[in-house]
């Protein structure tokens, strides 16, 4: 049960006219369909009542005695809580220059009286959707804003840390991944501001027919439906990398859903593979979580995968990479294996050891697979284990505890 009645409102709207009969059939009219609306019979009421609860829409008459519709508009504009609110000049003045102040002054729409019910209804409805779509975009701005701002400081924490070396293709994968999402959102609300400014011209010639309203609306709908589900696109992928980052930075033990998170690591390493041809498929149980240090795992698995680039495929090459992993009583069985040239027998042996490398003259330190080993028997409190033939791919085999205790 909602206690709240405000809440099935579909909006707040404000209505200003000194004419009883004008503000009572207003007031009718939109509380018929589902609006809260509260009446101002005067410019100092209408004020008032905007300050103490900015409303999501003004209908302002003009002609009022003491202070008019005009000199209530520009209280409103200069006063930053109420700035932002609509305001819809309802007036029997029809003269064009009053319309050309009224929106000068910050009007967005103007309706002469007497007016029709159903034009009234539409232009409310398209400036709601109008005022939606602007907070909304705000809002999400905002977020994603600060999102970022969380990002670029924890950027700032792990540069810090020789665990995220790897630091810059966390960024160049976030930068490319949402890239797409926001270059949509731009597009569209580059879409909406030119019909705004059309829809506006139509307006002001006089020649506004209701298919002009009707479509204005269908393509505020439509613009901001798309610039919502692409910025939330945004957010929740800048929101997944930003986990990996934080979770590499820190020692902290969480419980986490393995699968998503692996994703969510190979999503960091796009930087890297986007270079190449190679495919990277993730195979196991999706609802299977672990209770462990996630940020561990990160290092793990990023570094088996710079591993593979590095040493297992020739420049050019298509390679496939696989990650499957299972659940065998309370331990976690994770495999991890390229399809590349392999590893010589005489090798083997020594590919865990601190600085050994076969590809030194490229600057490799031979300390990725060392770490590895390191974090997952000492760290993770299991085991790993290599197998590999010669031109035919290498296998690792990570065993480690569904809990950490």
């Amino acid at each position: 049960m909602n206690d709240n009645p405000i809440d099935d409102y579909k909006a707040n709207i404000l209505v200003v006219d000194d004419t009883v009969a004008n503000l009572r059939l207003l007031v009718n009219l939109l509380a018929e369909r589902g609006y809260k609306v509260r009446p101002a019979s005067n410019g100092s009421m209408a004020l008032s009542a905007a300050r103490t609860e900015p409303p999501d829409l003004i209908l302002l008459d003009i002609l009022m005695p003491n202070m008019d519709g005009y000199e209530v508009c520009e209280h409103l504009k200069a006063d930053e809580h109420t700035r932002e609110i609509p305001v819809i000049f309802i007036s029997a003045v029809s003269e064009v220059l009053d319309k050309v102040k009224a929106f000068a002054i910050g009007g967005v729409d103007y309706i002469t009286k007497p007016f029709q019910v159903e034009e009234v209804l539409a232009r409310v409805e398209t400036h709601l959707a109008i005022r939606n779509l602007q907070r909304n975009l705000k809002d999400k701005n905002e977020e994603l804003g600060k999102t970022l701002q969380q990002l670029k400081t924890t950027q700032f924490q792990l540069i810090e840390s020789e665990k995220m070396a790897a630091l810059g293709n966390l960024v160049a994968g976030v930068a490319h991944e949402i890239n797409t999402p926001i270059g949509i959102s731009v597009t569209a609300a580059s879409v909406l501001a030119e019909d705004t400014t059309d829809f506006s011209n139509i307006y002001q010639s006089g020649k506004m027919k209701r298919a002009d309203l009707e479509t204005f609306l269908d393509t505020a709908r439509e613009s901001s439906r798309m610039i919502l589900a692409n910025l939330k696109r945004a957010a929740d992928l800048v929101q997944s990398f930003k986990q990996v980052a934080v979770d590499q930075s820190s020692e902290s033990q969480r419980c986490f859903y393995l699968k998503e998170y692996l994703e969510e690591i190979i999503l960091s390493l796009i930087g890297n593979l986007k270079k190449t041809k190679h495919t990277i498929k993730i195979t196991g149980d999706a609802n299977l979580t672990l209770n462990s240090y996630p940020g561990a795992l990160s290092q793990i698995v990023t570094n088996l995968v710079m591993n593979s680039l590095i040493h297992a495929y020739a420049e050019e090459e298509a390679g496939q990479i696989q990650l499957d992993f299972q659940r065998e009583g309370e331990q976690l069985i994770l495999q991890y294996s390229d399809d590349g040239q392999g590893i010589k027998p005489e090798n083997i042996s020594q590919i865990f050891d601190p600085f050994f490398t076969t590809n030194r003259s490229q600057g490799n330190t031979g300390l990725g697979l060392h770490i590895v080993y390191n974090l997952i028997t000492q760290k993770l409190r299991g085991t790993i284990q290599c197998e590999s033939q010669v031109g035919r791919g290498t296998k690792f085999t990570l065993k480690l505890p569904i809990t950490q205790r």
